[in-house]
């Protein structure tokens, strides 16, 4: 409608037309009026928890940074149908709750933290030091901008995180699984099942003949839906992409060094150093100091905690990377205290403590020099999403073509003034494919394939931002519709069709004879032998199939000893096996591997009890949330 109205503005016929309509829309308000019409808005809330509302924006935002985040991690881009079948976009919104119910008990309780406090926590982030451990203003100021935040609003950020881990990790601290539910932990993970199995080839199948033209005929009536011509759409695009700019984005040794100072934070250039730490927690820092006269004086730690009666298990705060530590004041105690060594008191949020080191584990890291190689891909990314020049030209390049399309013209028109070349899609499905089944390369990639298939022929269509970066305009030159396909067009795709199913079922129908035979007392060497195939032994566990993968492994632990079963493999094809044992060694409760299991079960029960206190908040103060304005925020269907 929009390019209707700007082409019927370029002629003087047209611009008359347009008066009369626009005074019989004015007339008709000023009888009718425009109360109704300004009362027509946009649900901004999505979420309210007590009297405090999340609105729209600031889960778009959380979203986003979660977005970039998983694909980071993931090391690829993370489509919204991936993000929507994970669930993001409500582990964000729940998240978001979660922390606006523990700010507002927070609050409630008085809790409070001073500024120098928060500020001397950020510059202690391992992720915003450099090499040398300096703090890194630079690095600093790189994430606000990153992130669109201004310093006021980041420290702010940063006060209410302290306080919830401080109020969720004083809850939790005491935390102990008992030695039952240790014991059935290990059993659990550390159970081995040793089978032996055999794969039947597809020769096994024989020959599988043609059925004639009236069976072909019957199966593609049943299957004609699987067959279907899907919609194809003809598109011409309009793309402004960082690197056909014409500006030099070659990634320097600082963008370099940047990347790879934060990812030694993260612990992603080797493993990062650790600390196991006791701690024992006075109320004022004048207690505190009289116990650390105390060992001065020839008292020993154990003594002191045996005099506050804590237990060695509620001293120990398990081994962690500074970061790892709840409260960073006892993060950077542990690491500038020797092993053995108790620190001086320590101010926490909960009061002062004396941190002793019982335990060290020196880390690894790669060097600078051995790991920049693998670091280009991620600093193009960043210097692609962060180089100022880039917004500047790409702001340039807007205006020209919306300009353009204000003055009524297509984008083939538009193109040349903005110093861009268009691009024509003959056919794309809404799974981004051509006629001939091959992926369309196309920027954006299933974003834009989404935002194609959601708009029609004649919509004026906003321009697209790239997650990869750049702009993008689109134009839907032409819709072929769907239609179910003759059996003629697809006679050869069906007899393919046809076979993989008929040879599936055969392979299924001989592995459940050979797994009937093994139960009945066959011996499955023999049976290996008549199939063709090796026998060949494994040890699976319930993380890992190996040869056998993940369905085998799960299917031999839902098998009993002695029994037979079958399963598909990774690739293709079908296994044949027998569990020949069960082999679990004894757990020795002062192990290191009884420790590993406690720890963990530990940190989980905190998180438990964590979660658990905070959903009791929520109910107390109340939640309400509206599904339509959360796929509103993050630009979603509904």
């Amino acid at each position: 409608m929009l390019d209707g109205i700007r082409k019927a503005a370029n002629n003087w016929l047209g611009r008359l037309v347009l008066i009369v309509i626009m005074s019989v829309l004015i007339l008709s308000f000023a009888v009718w009026g425009i109360g109704d019409m300004l009362r027509v808005t946009t649900a901004t809330t999505v979420a309210r928890v007590g009297k405090v509302d999340i609105g729209a924006e600031q889960v778009r935002t959380a979203y986003t940074t979660t977005l970039e985040d998983v694909s980071q991690r993931l090391r690829r881009r993370l489509t919204t149908e991936e993000a929507r079948a994970f669930g993001l976009d409500r582990q964000v919104v729940s998240r978001l709750i979660s922390e606006s119910a523990v700010d507002q008990r927070a609050k409630a309780l008085g809790l409070n933290l001073s500024e120098a406090e928060v500020v001397r926590a950020v510059m202690n982030e391992p992720g915003l030091k450099t090499a040398n451990g300096q703090f890194d203003r630079a690095r600093f100021f790189d994430i606000l901008r990153q992130n669109g935040m201004n310093e006021a609003a980041f420290f702010a950020d940063q006060k209410r995180a302290m306080l919830r881990r401080q109020l969720t990790g004083a809850l939790a601290g005491d935390a102990a699984p008992p030695q039952a539910l240790v014991e059935a932990a290990y059993r659990f993970a550390s159970e081995q099942r040793v089978v032996k199995y055999f794969v039947l080839p597809a020769s096994v199948v024989g020959d599988i003949a043609a059925p004639d033209e009236a069976a072909m005929k019957t199966f593609f009536d049943s299957r004609k839906t699987d067959f279907r011509a899907p919609e194809y759409r003809k598109i011409a695009l309009l793309a402004a992409l960082p690197l056909e700019l014409g500006l030099d984005l070659t990634v320097t040794e600082a963008d370099l060094r940047r990347v790879y100072d934060r990812s030694v934070a993260a612990g992603q250039q080797g493993a990062p150093a650790k600390r196991q730490v006791s701690q024992i927690l006075y109320a004022t820092e004048a207690e505190a100091a009289a116990a650390a006269a105390q060992l001065a004086a020839g008292t020993t730690f154990e003594a002191l905690m045996a005099e506050k009666k804590i237990s060695p298990a509620d001293a120990d705060l398990g081994m962690k990377t500074q970061a790892g530590f709840a409260d960073p004041a006892i993060g950077a105690a542990a690491f500038a205290t020797a092993e053995g060594a108790v620190s001086a008191p320590v101010k926490t949020g909960f009061g002062f403590a004396l941190v002793k080191v019982t335990g060290a584990e020196a880390g690894t890291q790669i060097a600078f020099d051995d790991a920049k190689a693998s670091l280009g891909p991620a600093a193009a990314a960043e210097k692609l999403r962060s180089d100022p020049r880039i917004q500047a030209r790409l702001d340039e390049i807007q205006k020209k073509v919306e300009d353009a399309k204000i003055a009524g013209k297509s984008l083939a028109e538009a193109a040349p003034l903005a110093g861009l070349t268009l691009r024509t899609i003959e056919a794309i499905d809404n799974t981004g494919k051509d006629k001939a089944g091959a992926l369309v390369a196309l920027p954006g990639t299933s974003e834009t394939v989404k935002a194609v298939f959601q708009s029609d022929i004649g919509l004026d269509n906003e321009a697209l931002r790239l997650r990869e970066g750049g702009l993008l305009w689109f134009e839907i030159a032409g819709v072929e519709p769907a239609r179910d396909r003759a059996y003629d067009e697809v006679k050869a795709e069906a007899l393919l069709r046809w076979r993989d199913d008929e040879a599936a079922k055969r392979l299924n129908a001989r592995a459940a004879e050979d797994v009937a035979k093994i139960d009945g007392g066959a011996e499955i060497a023999g049976l290996a032998v008549q199939a063709g195939g090796e026998l060949k032994d494994a040890a699976v566990n319930r993380n890992s199939g190996g040869d056998i993968g993940a369905t085998g492994a799960a299917q031999a632990f839902a098998t009993p000893v002695g029994k037979a079963a079958t399963a598909s493999l990774p690739g293709g094809g079908r296994l044949v096996m027998q569990v020949i044992e069960s082999k679990l060694a004894p757990l020795d409760p002062a192990s290191g591997v009884a420790l590993q299991f406690r720890r963990q079960l530990t940190s989980q029960l905190s998180e438990d009890i964590a979660a658990q206190y905070i959903q009791k908040v929520q109910a107390e103060l109340g939640v309400t949330t509206d599904a339509k304005a959360l796929q509103t925020a993050i630009g979603g269907g509904g």
